[in-house]
């Protein structure tokens, strides 16, 4: 009988797991290993990396080779964040050019987001995406998860979810099974555990989950049922 692999749609960890499909995350111009079979890649300019604009458009002219590969899906993760040193001006302007480069190459878009979520929501309006945005290691109250989720994002959760006090959890048990994914980051957890804490929130079986998020990934990676 065919088992639903779990979903770690972001990881620093480069992982090869039986059980796991798993996204992992690297820069622009770092290398990546041959395609096994559940060992996906997504590739973007971080706001903490941002440096000259020179430098900048160096990154994302790799960026944009990257996304060549078969198996680099997604674009990120991108974004901003006001509690990093580099110039939040020019972030914005790294921030939109991956995002252009996310619909003009049909990959969904994993997003940072530190105190800039107006910015984040500014460029949406202006955009009008067609291809999924998809808001990582989320931990956002849940005033503001309404606001969110009414302009159409995506949540992906990870080791907050442990965190009883954290703002994700009323976030979490709120979101339609629809909307969500689970990630590890670059924590050491295994994906299983979160995806465990998850159905113990949502009041639901396991398996249910599971299939919920198989089903979401499949709907925002649409070629992914052909290569696993």
């Amino acid at each position: 009988m065919y088992s639903i692999p779990y979903i770690d749609i972001h990881t620093h960890k480069c992982r090869f797991e039986k059980d796991t499909v798993t996204v992992q995350n690297i820069f622009p111009g770092e290398g990546f290993a041959a395609f096994s079979g559940r060992n996906f890649y997504s590739v973007g300019l971080h706001p903490w990396h941002i440096a000259s604009k020179s430098e900048n458009n160096e990154a994302l002219q790799l960026l944009e080779e990257a996304l060549e590969f078969d198996h680099v899906i997604f674009v990120g993760e991108a974004g901003l964040d006001r509690l990093s040193n580099a110039d939040f001006a020019e972030q914005g302007r790294v921030f939109e050019a991956q995002a252009f480069m996310s619909e003009e190459f049909q990959y969904p878009l994993i997003i940072h987001c530190v105190k800039a979520y107006n910015e984040v929501l500014e460029l949406r309006k202006k955009m009008k995406p067609v291809l999924p945005w998809i808001l990582h290691g989320y931990n956002g109250s849940i005033e503001l998860t309404k606001q969110l989720l009414q302009a159409g994002f995506l949540f992906s959760f990870g080791e907050i979810l442990f965190q009883k006090k954290a703002k994700a959890i009323e976030s979490f048990r709120f979101l339609p099974l629809e909307k969500l994914f689970f990630e590890t980051d670059e924590s050491e957890e295994m994906v299983e555990k979160i995806y465990e804490r998850g159905a113990a929130l949502k009041e639901i079986s396991l398996q249910k989950l599971k299939e919920a998020i198989w089903r979401n990934f499949n709907r925002i990676e649409k070629t992914l049922v052909d290569r696993v």
